[in-house]
């Protein structure tokens, strides 16, 4: 305990402490950010995400026949690199 009295004795009248203002405005943010991520929370419970079951309306053609270099159908598929008509950037993106 004298440890402490000393080093209460030892502050100057000049010195700058924070004192019961900065006090109060740190609690005062505290209890703000608190009352913000309690509020967060409530609202992110609220949300009701549910994933929309995959389009089943597009039918898909599977042909098993092999590929005709003549026929421009069997040419490509639409994901193939072959098929990408886009240009590229400078930044060799498409």
């Amino acid at each position: 305990m004298t440890d402490f009295a000393l080093q209460l004795a030892a502050l100057e009248e000049d010195k700058v402490t924070p004192g019961l203002l900065g006090f109060t405005v740190v609690a005062l943010l505290a209890m703000a950010t608190w009352l913000l991520l309690r509020s967060m929370n409530k609202q992110i419970r609220r949300v009701n995400f549910e994933e929309p079951p995959p389009r089943r309306d597009v039918p898909t053609q599977r042909d098993d026949t092999p590929d005709d270099p003549s026929n421009p159908e069997s040419a490509a598929a639409p994901g193939d690199e072959t098929s990408d008509t886009r240009e590229t950037q400078d930044n060799g993106a498409k």
